[in-house]
């Protein structure tokens, strides 16, 4: 969890004070900073909001001061999450109470007169303000902790263990309604049961794939209940649809079956549909495991193929070759339907991509080791990759001389 506080500086606009935390990103800086030029946000009311792989709260507050331009001094306070949970987003929306406490402290503090006079404040110089951001994080990882308090390492947040319960209650009471004897196949029985009234009521859903003998399946979801009533919240929302569909599958296929979305539609705004992967469970685990990364590893190539096939209708292939690297490497990115944002970082002699990927959660073997031949093949520009923390590949290449 990262603690921030800003300030609206009435010559230089809004500008980071203090990150409490133990990443530092630009990004999240960079999103914070200009939402404090929306005007229209109310003050001491938080708004969440989500970008890449982040959820963030933010709270607006004013300190009076007669000798500021409208006579006071405006600030704004974040929650930042990386990688957030169900329960996590859920949790950050209601952490209101505890930065309103803090913000009722800091307006209380001749410190904050002292810091906005500071063109870069160390946080270790006021030990009043460092007291106020450490106390609202501790506040906040302890409720995290006792949210969830004696779950196993490993195990799905505690949200998604409810809604994945419900969701298979609801999967065993269709299969009551729907009777197997009147289809001439399984596949016509799974069409029924996945069109029925109850499941069909959550979304759209598609049996991509369904191989009985295999015992396993690829199912797609879109308009999802879930997805279009929270939106682009960073995280996976599904967890009822899960359960659901493990109860529907492990009937028909006579087996305890494990259902897990590997991709959500609440993750990242470029993605339109939920995919789900069904394999058996218990003793086969490993099994499953393996057809699950093989299914990532498909749908990866089938990005990048996607990928190519975009350059060549909408710039041509010549033409794109024509460009010089640092265009060509953007021209590829923007395309590239699994990377949903990338940043520059110019130096001299060098040029430094910042992306963000969807792949990237998945180990290293499954697609990300043979990322770095792709990108270099396909834009023929002599690339390095870095797989580093929260979703960000860092890709370099020596710039040309008079690129930079």
């Amino acid at each position: 969890i990262n603690v921030m506080l800003f300030h609206f500086d009435q010559r230089l606009g809004p500008r980071l004070l203090f990150n409490v935390a133990e990443i530092q990103d630009p990004r999240i800086t960079a999103s914070l900073t200009r939402l404090m030029d929306f005007n229209f946000l109310q003050e001491m009311k938080a708004i969440v909001n989500a970008m890449a792989n982040v959820v963030y709260s933010s709270m607006f507050f004013s300190i009076p001061n007669p000798m500021a331009r409208g006579g006071v001094e405006q600030f704004m306070i974040s929650f930042v999450i990386f990688d957030p949970t169900i329960t996590e987003y859920l949790t950050i929306s209601s952490l209101e109470e505890e930065m309103s406490k803090t913000i009722s402290k800091l307006m209380m503090l001749s410190e904050m007169f002292i810091i906005i006079t500071y063109s870069n404040p160390i946080l270790d110089d006021f030990p009043e303000v460092e007291t106020c951001l450490n106390a609202l994080r501790d506040n906040a990882i302890n409720i995290f902790q006792e949210i969830f308090y004696g779950q196993f390492e490993g195990a799905k947040d505690a949200t998604s263990q409810i809604l994945g319960k419900i969701g298979y209650e609801a999967g065993r009471q269709v299969m009551t309604q729907v009777y197997e004897g009147e289809f001439e196949n399984l596949r016509s029985y799974l069409d029924a049961l996945v069109n029925s009234p109850i499941i069909s009521r959550w979304g759209n859903i598609n049996i991509l794939h369904f191989d009985p003998e295999e015992k396993v399946a690829t199912v797609s979801l879109d308009s999802s209940i879930w997805t279009e009533s929270l939106g682009v919240i960073a995280t996976k929302t599904c967890a009822f649809v899960e359960g659901m569909l493990e109860a529907v599958f492990s009937k028909i296929l006579d087996e305890p079956i494990i259902c897990d979305e590997m991709r959500c539609a609440s993750e990242y705004s470029y993605v339109k549909d939920c995919i789900f992967q069904i394999a058996p469970g218990g003793s086969n685990r490993e099994i499953t495991s393996y057809r699950e990364d093989q299914t990532i590893r498909e749908m990866a190539i089938e990005d990048r193929q996607k990928t190519m096939e975009s350059i060549k209708e909408d710039i041509g292939e010549q033409f794109y070759y024509d460009f010089d690297p640092m265009i060509r490497l953007i021209q590829l990115f923007n395309k590239a339907p699994f990377i949903s944002d990338h940043f520059i970082q110019e130096t001299e002699g060098e040029v430094k991509f910042l992306v963000v990927c969807n792949y990237w959660r998945y180990p290293n073997d499954v697609i990300c080791n043979s990322c770095e031949k792709w990108i270099r093949d396909s834009s023929k520009v002599p690339i390095i990759l870095l797989k580093s923390k929260h979703r960000i590949c860092e890709i370099t290449y020596e710039a040309e001389e008079g690129e930079t």
